[in-house]
């Protein structure tokens, strides 16, 4: 078995520790499934290690949900 994990841009911790010092609630949405979504908010600092598991779950958010929530997707 191979894994291969793209690494975080070096500019995305420091830009969501600057939205959420300004007050910004930070969301990952991803494509993904979510145990890995999980790993990259807590990677990237939007979730931190004492994050229960309640919040984690209002902090990570699978397309397939956003789409729903959102009314799904529309091109303009």
């Amino acid at each position: 078995m191979i894994a291969i994990k793209d690494p975080l841009r070096s500019s995305v911790k420091e830009a969501i520790a600057q939205c959420q010092s300004a007050g910004i609630t930070v969301r990952m949405v991803t494509g993904d499934n979510d145990q890995t979504a999980f790993a990259i908010a807590k990677d990237c600092g939007i979730l931190h290690p004492d994050t229960d598991k309640s919040e984690m779950n209002q902090c990570v958010i699978l397309g397939t949900r956003f789409e729903e929530l959102s009314g799904g997707v529309r091109e303009v």
